[in-house]
């Protein structure tokens, strides 16, 4: 005889082998809307209750080639639903089922984060993990991480740039995901930096391991290491790099290198959360040279004039004009 897929779930069905929860609930589902499969299931039942004999040990898939061996095809008579009572049936087996799908999607996302930081920008936010690793988010900048670690991993999502101060635990490496790569740690200070065109990992001290995602690629990092993915062609290059200038944003330092004022807007703006524009052209290319530490906006802006020669004008809440500073 032919055995047909609605057989093997029958029989899968008593034999306890039916797959996840999911099936199982689906194929409750099926006894009670289809009554060709709901008379099969019977039959299979009463066969698989004569196997096996009590003395025998359970051997179910031996028993099941015999009940599919033994199965009649004589037709039997029909169980008949009303209309309401069937409509009312579907209504409750669908309203499972959606609680069911909802308790999968709930438990899935759960196990991934229920934590949401966001820096907006002139923030910088700290904060410390359940495992007792020391976070500072940076402006424009987010994480993700679940209330609890699970026993064999502790992972977090993030974009933007994050400083990670990692406590060691050999047993549960720390993983940090972000877009296009993955970097996986015991314990040490690194830099994650994925504004703009470049995704950068810069590793202070420890050692790190990071996962191209694209490739497959994996590449070790050293203490003063980073390593660069452009996004836009995919190269990759690694490096060495000074800790005070990168990491400097965390400790509340606007640090500009050698940057033209043009150039130095978007990093003012961010770490200020507030709008600056240059009014001539000749000032956007004046180079700056400069680091504030612990200057609110005003100090910022006294600075600022100081050191560049310029006059600052507010224009609006937060949002202010460069002009040379002999512009009347």
């Amino acid at each position: 005889m032919e055995v047909s897929k609605e057989d093997v779930k029958c029989v899968r069905k008593l034999s306890g082998e039916l797959g996840t929860d999911q099936d199982r609930s689906m194929f409750e589902v099926n006894l009670l809307l289809d009554d060709s499969l709901r008379e099969r299931y019977q039959e299979y039942k009463r066969i698989w209750e004569c196997y096996p004999r009590p003395s025998l040990a359970l051997r179910k898939e031996h028993f099941a080639k015999r009940v599919l061996e033994g199965i009649s095809h004589t037709p039997k008579p029909k169980i008949i639903f009303h209309g309401n009572k069937i409509k009312t049936l579907v209504a409750a087996v669908a309203a499972v089922l959606i609680g069911f799908g909802v308790f999968l999607f709930t438990r899935d996302n759960a196990s991934r984060y229920t934590n949401h930081i966001t820096a907006k920008e002139g923030e910088r936010r700290q904060l410390v993990l359940p495992d007792g690793s020391q976070i500072t988010v940076n402006a424009n900048s987010e994480l993700r991480y679940p209330e609890v670690f699970t026993d064999d991993a502790r992972e977090v999502w993030m974009t933007g740039e994050v400083y990670f101060q990692v406590v060691k635990d050999t047993e549960r490496p720390f993983v940090v995901h972000t877009e296009g790569l993955e970097v996986q740690v015991l314990g040490t200070k690194f830099n994650v930096n994925t504004k703009g065109t470049s995704k950068t990992v810069s590793l202070e001290s420890g050692k790190v391991a990071v996962t191209l995602e694209d490739s497959g690629d994996r590449i070790q990092l050293r203490p003063h290491e980073e390593l660069s993915l452009n996004v836009k062609n995919g190269e990759v290059v690694k490096r060495n790099f000074d800790v005070s200038k990168t990491t400097a944003w965390k400790d509340n330092i606007l640090l500009l290198h050698d940057l033209t004022l043009e150039r130095a807007l978007t990093p003012i703006n961010e770490f200020y959360g507030a709008e600056f524009i240059v009014s001539d052209s000749a000032l956007a290319h004046k180079r700056i040279n400069a680091a504030f530490e612990d200057q609110d906006l005003d100090q910022f802006i006294r600075t600022l004039e100081f050191i560049a020669d310029v006059k600052i004008v507010k224009i609006a809440p937060k949002s202010f004009s460069i002009a040379p500073s002999d512009e009347k």
